[in-house]
């Protein structure tokens, strides 16, 4: 299997890694045995409902909750990136989605009409805007970037991964005291680091590739120009 037909098979992979973690990030990311419905909360919705834990509101955990809306301004701003080989209405298509996304994580009303001057919500609505022009100025972009997209998606997937899993975890002993069972991470959280630690490991393989390619082709242009010259030499 040649490095074309490898690196056409992971932009194949990748929209179904990124449909994987859209879905991972609305179910549920707490779970426990048995399970119930009161702990079904999806990422989106814990960012509201652990804010009125015991430890959170008294301060006796420091713990930055916003960090779990990430993940969408995440997922908002990568397809674009994936989908850089398509006609151009299919990444507009793309980035309006994303810009969209993006949209869901702004403070609520009335909350968003003083939310640039007040700590908790100043950041929520700085990554929502960031993400959303970031999710439409890639759709011009993307073809550009060549060698540069796959590092911009590495970037993006530990940015906004990361925080929220270590985030999530840090939450976990809290909720287990509050409902007086243990609980844990659910399959939600699972299948959204599996996406994306998959769209991150792709991204990186890409690169490669394509390094290699670049290099091969600097040194096949460097040997056929001093052929050119031997022989223009030889000429003379």
């Amino acid at each position: 299997m040649n490095t074309l037909t490898v690196r056409r098979w992971l932009d194949r992979l990748a929209p179904i890694l990124w449909a994987a973690a859209l879905i991972g990030y609305y179910a549920p990311w707490v779970a426990r045995n048995p399970m119930s419905a009161a702990l079904a909360w999806n990422a989106y919705d814990l960012f509201d409902l652990l804010r009125l834990l015991p430890e959170v509101e008294s301060g006796a955990i420091s713990v930055n909750l916003q960090a779990l809306r990430l993940p969408l301004v995440g997922l908002a701003m990568i397809p674009p990136l994936l989908l850089h080989r398509v006609s151009a209405w299919i990444r507009w298509t793309a980035g309006l989605f994303g810009a969209f996304l993006a949209a869901l994580t702004l403070p609520p009303y009335p909350e968003i009409l003083e939310a640039w001057r007040v700590p908790g919500w100043s950041g929520v609505l700085g990554w929502a805007i960031a993400g959303a022009v970031l999710a439409l100025s890639f759709v011009p972009l993307a073809p550009r970037l060549k060698r540069y997209r796959g590092w911009i998606i590495i970037a993006v997937v530990c940015v906004t991964a990361i925080p929220a899993s270590v985030t999530l975890h840090r939450m976990l002993p809290p909720l287990s005291r509050l409902h007086a069972t243990p609980v844990r991470a659910g399959w939600g959280h699972w299948l959204y680091i599996f996406g994306m630690g998959l769209i991150g490991v792709s991204a990186w393989f890409q690169t490669i590739l394509q390094g290699a390619n670049y290099e091969r082709h600097q040194a096949t242009d460097a040997t056929a120009s001093k052929d050119q010259k031997e022989i223009r030499v030889e000429a003379s």
